[in-house]
């Protein structure tokens, strides 16, 4: 009994590392309110940022750098938690978005999306993602050249794995 028991805790903590790893299907609007949905499998390798209003400061050097490097042979993508925004305000916030970016940030109010990376708040947060949607390489915080070899390191591996 108590080997079995081991056996069933062995497989629960399998699955919820499993599952940490890898990222669910998921919808949100953008600051456009276009709707954008995430499935998997994809014919590309994802690469994630994920931030709130702090750690978006630190996104710029990750996301020039990532599309100097591949361009378009990766997607690109962004969630911005804004589950701190009060109703009231969220509209006015979607608007300093569309006034800021050209690019699709999808932005996350109740913050399920952001929490099921489990990411660090307060700084950037980089995700490499495969094809099938299992998150390969982490990256957070301010870039650096390092930081930067070791993300390229990580896209390169997952696009060669395909």
């Amino acid at each position: 009994m108590k080997f079995s028991l081991l056996i069933f805790f062995v497989c629960q903590s399998l699955a919820m590392a499993f599952s940490m790893n890898r990222v669910p299907n998921f919808e949100l609007n953008d600051q456009h309110e276009t709707l954008r949905s995430y499935r998997f499998p994809k014919t590309k390798v994802t690469v994630m940022t994920v931030a709130d209003y702090k750690g978006a400061g630190q996104l710029e050097p990750w996301l020039a750098h990532v599309y100097q490097r591949f361009g378009r042979k990766i997607d690109i993508d962004g969630v911005a938690d804004v589950s701190g925004i009060p109703r009231p305000f969220q509209g006015a916030l979607r608007i300093a978005f569309r006034n800021q970016l050209a690019y699709s940030v999808m932005l996350d109010w109740d913050g399920a999306v952001t929490r099921g990376f489990h990411y660090e708040k307060g700084v950037a947060n980089i995700y490499v993602i495969d094809s099938q949607g299992m998150i390969i390489g982490r990256f957070g915080g301010a870039a650096t050249e390092n930081s930067l070899q070791q993300l390229t390191l990580a896209i390169e591996h997952t696009i060669n794995r395909r």
